[in-house]
Formats: C-alpha cells, structure tokens, sequence
C-alpha cells in the first residue's frame, strides 16, 4: 500500500479525511467523543461489487460476523450479501434482527451452548454441528419444538 492511500480511499473535504461524505471533525461532534467507528457504506457496497463481479454468478456471499458484530453494519450487509455466518447467541439475534429470512442465516463453532442451539431451532437458523454433542443438543431441541 502507498503511503496515504487509506486517506485517497476516503478522501477528504478542505483537507480534512471525510468517511461517508462527512469530515472526521463533524462526525466525532455528533458521536459527542472518540475514538468512535465510522463506515463508509458507499466503500463498503463499492468492496462487494468489486467481488462479485470476481466471482461466478452462481457463488452466494456470506458474511461472518464474528469479524464485525455492529448492528448497524450488519442490517446493511444484509441488504447486500446472500446469508450472515454467526457464532455466537448475540450475533444470532443481530442478525435476526435483519430482514434476512433465518434460513439464510448459519450458526458455527465450537462453542455452542444448548440454550443457544434451542434458540436456533427455535428460529430456523441453520446449525452447523461440531460434535456429536451438538448433534444430540439439536436432536433434543428439534424434538422439543415439533415432537417425535
């Protein structure tokens, strides 16, 4: 990376770096104090056009969340990417929160609690299982929401 090519990425207004078309000073105003985390949805959706024209039509994006969980980042990658990966209970419900249907949303890793797991089942995410352990906790909740 050049020097400074972070600062031509996003550009600036009277020399001043802009995110989302707003100078740094103003948006620190409106937080009321740093540091803070300001995205620039254009560059974001500019990032997933440029790796979707990349990749075969048929090739479905899918988002972790575990490499960042901020709601509002999220309800808008929603928009843009075909399934929210989730590795945890409070990903879970971010990204239930999100006008993805639960069956576009897959929960893994190894750390799955059982209440977690019931909470999946629950909602219809789907479950990606690690363990026997897990197989069994899914059996478990399956069975305690649709009978035997």
């Amino acid at each position: 990376m050049k020097p400074h090519e972070h600062v031509e990425l996003f550009g600036t207004i009277d020399g001043e770096i802009q995110v989302g078309g707003l100078p740094l000073t103003r948006l620190a105003a409106r937080v009321g104090s740093t540091p803070f985390f300001a995205y620039d949805r254009g560059l974001v959706d500019r990032r997933i056009d440029e790796l979707r024209a990349a990749l075969p039509d048929a090739i479905e994006l899918s988002y972790a969340m575990k490499a960042n969980p901020m709601p509002a980042l999220v309800q808008h990658l929603a928009h843009r990417v075909d399934r929210l990966d989730v590795a945890s209970g409070l990903e879970m419900r971010t990204a239930l929160d999100t006008p993805l249907s639960a069956d576009r949303i897959s929960f893994a890793g190894p750390g799955k609690t059982p209440d977690e797991i019931h909470q999946a089942v629950a909602a219809g995410v789907i479950v990606e299982v690690e363990s026997t352990t897990e197989i069994e906790r899914v059996i478990v909740a399956v069975h305690g929401f649709f009978g035997r």
